[in-house]
């Protein structure tokens, strides 16, 4: 995979980012510079929908593109860059 490979995920968020700033609208990049650690720093979603579920601090439903500097473990992944390509209330 390379930095600029786009990887589809989903990721649930609350009404707000966990660090407290608004959740941008769909099609607005988010992008944190490097470095980045799982559980950490960074932008985080899982590749399944069931794996996202386990961290959802909310019940809104975002399908995710994430690239940039990425790290991957099972059942979860964190990037540099994210953006919300659409969401639903689940």
């Amino acid at each position: 995979m390379t930095k600029t490979d786009k990887i589809l995920a989903w990721h649930f968020v609350n009404d707000t980012l966990r660090d407290g700033k608004l959740i941008p609208a769909d099609g607005v990049t988010l992008t944190i510079p490097p470095p980045i650690c799982i559980c950490k720093r960074g932008l985080h979603g899982s590749k399944r929908l069931i794996d996202a579920l386990t961290y959802a601090p909310g019940s809104t439903i975002c399908r995710v593109q994430m690239w940039g500097d990425v790290k991957e473990q099972i059942d979860k992944l964190v990037s540099s860059n994210r953006v919300i390509l659409w969401r639903v209330n689940g």
